[in-house]
């Protein structure tokens, strides 16, 4: 009786073995013939879906003119983008970031739309420091590693890599009343 089962268990293990053995190789030679996977749709396909069921906004038709930011426990983020007045497809901005009470950056400028990129040339003593931000229509988000002629927009400890400005509205004039955390006017 414990023969029989030891050979069962044996019987098994030797078959087992077997087909495992046979899962890696290919006896033709050959690529090893494999059942075509599951048709998924593509990102494009998907972006497509997304955009026709209104689950995203179509950013090309969406005007950037508006204000973003957000606050968050020890901070906000503030972003006013509004036409500049020569017209086209340029505009104003301004963008504040401050962390706590005492670590900021801050700064003014221009902005072009170019497809799904804003570039913000910042003046003053940023005029140096250009950005090229992604526009999603539902916020902006900026690179997480920015020039280093961009740290003299901030604090020693402040930055703007990687700040994600959420919309807040499209109202041209809400954006150009948008203040900083000093009550000044952020978009002019």
């Amino acid at each position: 009786m414990i023969h029989r089962r030891r050979w069962a268990a044996t019987g098994a293990l030797v078959f087992v073995m077997a087909v495992l053995a046979g899962c890696g190789s290919d006896p033709g030679g050959g690529a090893a013939a494999q059942a075509d996977p599951p048709a998924t749709p593509t990102a494009r396909e998907l972006d497509a879906l997304a955009l026709e069921t209104g689950a995203l906004p179509e950013r090309d038709g969406t005007d950037p003119a508006g204000r973003y930011g957000r606050r968050y426990e020890g901070g906000s983020d503030r972003l006013c983008l509004v036409p500049d007045e020569a017209g086209g497809a340029d505009y104003r901005f301004g963008a504040e970031t401050r962390i706590g009470q005492e670590e900021m950056c801050r700064g003014t400028g221009s902005a072009r739309r170019a497809g799904d990129k804003l570039l913000l040339r910042f003046d003053g003593a940023g005029k140096n420091c250009l950005i090229v931000a992604r526009y999603e229509g539902d916020k902006i988000v900026l690179p997480g590693s920015l020039d280093l002629n961009c740290t003299v927009l901030c604090s020693s400890r402040g930055s703007l890599a990687g700040v994600s400005f959420p919309r807040l509205d499209h109202d041209g004039a809400a954006a150009r009343a948008m203040e900083d955390g000093g009550g000044r006017p952020l978009c002019r």
